[in-house]
């Protein structure tokens, strides 16, 4: 399941995942970050992305590649982004790893991490009081 929550007045979305995670979840939350863009969410968004309690097994590489089409054809009309992937499990930090690789085209900069604290301070913005 993937669930999200914004703030900072749309500059910042905290994306969660949690238990069994499936390709065309990953495909809707990409599109619904394409379509919020300058309503919900802002230029100059970062994003959280929370993998460590998910269950990725359901996910293959070629639906990661499916995902950075969509930011790079999609998503290139709301510029550079930042964002960081908190995962700690090896197929999820794989899977990771190829985003980071996928999405420096569409200008969207990653970072893994297995640390919440320090993958905020990355982003530069405050943890939010209920993350």
């Amino acid at each position: 399941m993937i669930s999200r929550k914004i703030y900072n007045d749309g500059l910042l979305v905290v994306t969660e995942c949690s238990g069994k995670v499936i390709a065309e979840e990953l495909v809707s939350s990409a599109h619904w970050m394409v379509d919020n863009f300058d309503g919900a969410i802002k230029p100059g968004f970062k994003q959280m992305f929370i993998a460590l309690d998910a269950d990725t097994h359901a996910v293959s590489e070629e639906d990661i590649h499916r995902v950075a089409h969509i930011n790079m054809l999609h998503g290139g009309s709301r510029g550079g982004f930042a964002m960081a992937i908190l995962a700690a499990k090896p197929y999820p930090i794989a899977l990771a790893r190829l985003h980071k690789l996928l999405s420096s085209v569409a200008g969207i900069k990653v970072e893994i991490f297995s640390d919440i604290d320090i993958a905020y301070k990355w982003l530069e913005v405050d943890k939010p009081e209920d993350s």
